[in-house]
């Protein structure tokens, strides 16, 4: 399995809602927060591409959300929001990298939403702003761009949107090495869940525990959670 920072992220979350949507292939419907976000990335992403108008960038996003019913007004000023110009940098840069030395270490994959030269981006349109450690993905990009790249340091930084709100952290090899750390960690923790449901497939709620959390209310299997684990 290759392995992503919101993979990761949702098994640490809640076990039992990554086995659902991992193991047993369940769809989570698109949510206007989902679709709000995956417009914005890429009307920003047009503007830094192409030197797009704003209105184009927003014509843009909406295609790229399937036209999904979301505020167009909201959109307009998460895109406006932005500090981005066109050419000032490399948009959705893809990685994939093992996690470890040997040849059966798991992998991570991801996409840098803006990287330039000694610093890296990433969006975020939610309304709760947070700190750069309270999740690891800005650590373990850090990581990812100090694994390929001649460097000794990167700034990462998250962009709130809405506030206009910068949250950063300059990253060594020593600092970005807790964002592999937790990866890897998270990693091996699922295939060894993965191992034990091949052994005891009847064990499943033990080995995907879930684990309720105010998260709980945004959660499509809530109401399924409740039933499995109420006794």
């Amino acid at each position: 399995m290759i392995y992503s920072f919101s993979r990761l992220a949702l098994y640490e979350l809640c076990p039992f809602r990554f086995y659902l949507k991992y193991v047993m292939k369940r769809d989570e419907p698109i949510t206007i927060p989902l679709a709000l976000g995956k417009a914005t990335h890429r009307g920003i992403e047009c503007i830094v591409q192409t030197g797009c108008s704003v209105e184009e960038a927003v014509m843009e996003g909406l295609i790229a959300a399937d036209f999904y019913p979301i505020s167009r007004t909201d959109l307009v000023w998460l895109i406006r929001s932005a500090p981005v110009y066109k050419g000032m940098g490399k948009t959705e840069t893809h990685f994939t990298l093992s996690l470890g030395d040997s040849s059966s270490s798991p992998k991570i994959q991801g996409y840098i939403d803006l990287e330039m030269e000694d610093s890296f981006v990433d969006w975020k349109t939610g309304r709760v702003p947070y700190g750069i450690w309270d999740t690891m993905q800005i650590p373990l990009y850090a990581w990812a761009i100090l694994k390929q790249r001649p460097i000794q340091s990167v700034k990462g930084s998250l962009y709130f949107l809405r506030y206009r709100k910068w949250v950063t952290e300059t990253f060594d090899r020593s600092l970005a090495e807790r964002g592999r750390k937790w990866a890897y960690d998270l990693a091996m923790r699922i295939e060894q869940a993965q191992f034990l449901l091949e052994q005891f497939p009847d064990r499943v709620n033990e080995i995907y525990p879930a684990k309720p959390s105010h998260r709980c209310k945004d959660c499509p299997f809530a109401l399924e959670c409740y039933q499995t684990f109420k006794k």
